[in-house]
C-alpha cells in the first residue's frame, strides 16, 4: 500500500476571514484545502475493493461515532463538562465513490449546520477493481487516532472505536448504536 501523507502546518482557519467552522463536507474541503494547520489531509491506496472498504467505513463510523463523550474539565477534575454528542453520516455519491462525515454537536459557536460541526471527512473512491483511495480530511489534533481507525478498518485490518478525543483521561463514551 501506497500512502501520501500531507501535514499542513499554517494557522487553524488560516488565511480564511472567517471564524465560523465548516457548515458543510464541501466547506471542510474547501478550509482544509486553503492550508489551515491542525488539520489534515491524507491520502491512502487501499489494496481492497471499494465496497469492502466503504462498507467497513460505513459500519464502523456509525458504530462508533453515534457517541455522547463527557469528560472531567481540565480546569477542577471533580466537574464534569457538559456531554459532546458526535455523529456520523455515509453516503455514496456515486457508483465509485462515497463519504463519511464525523460531526461534533456544540452549541457554543453560531450558525452551527444540522448535526453539529464538520469535524473529519472521509472520501471513498475506487481506483480499480480491487484498489481504493482513501482521503481524510479534518480536524487532526485531539482525533488522530479517529483517522487511523478509519484507515484500519478501509483496510479491513481491526473494527476497534478509538477513544476521542486522544490522550483526554476519564472519559466517559455512551455508544448510540453499539
Amino acid at each position: 500500500m501506497r500512502a501520501f501523507l500531507i501535514l499542513i502546518l499554517a494557522g487553524f482557519f488560516a488565511g480564511c476571514v472567517t471564524t465560523i467552522p465548516p457548515q458543510s463536507v464541501e466547506e471542510l474541503r474547501e478550509e482544509v484545502r486553503m492550508g489551515p494547520s491542525s488539520i489534515i489531509i491524507a491520502e491512502h491506496e487501499i489494496m481492497r475493493s471499494f465496497p469492502q472498504a466503504y462498507s467497513a467505513v460505513e459500519i464502523n463510523a456509525e458504530r462508533c461515532f453515534e457517541v455522547t463523550v463527557t469528560m472531567p474539565s481540565p480546569q477542577n477534575p471533580g466537574v464534569r463538562v457538559k456531554p459532546v454528542r458526535y455523529r456520523a453520516e455515509s453516503l455514496m455519491t456515486s457508483e465509485t465513490t462515497a463519504e463519511t462525515s464525523m460531526q461534533l454537536d456544540n452549541k457554543s459557536l453560531d450558525p452551527m449546520p444540522d448535526g453539529g460541526y464538520y469535524v473529519l471527512l472521509a472520501d471513498i473512491e475506487a481506483i480499480s477493481a480491487e484498489k481504493t483511495r482513501l482521503t481524510l480530511y479534518g480536524v487532526l489534533n485531539g482525533y488522530e487516532n479517529v483517522h487511523e481507525s478509519i484507515l484500519a478498518w478501509a483496510q479491513g485490518k481491526n473494527d476497534e472505536c478509538p477513544r476521542f478525543p486522544a490522550g483526554a483521561l476519564d472519559q466517559t463514551l455512551t455508544y448510540h448504536n453499539p
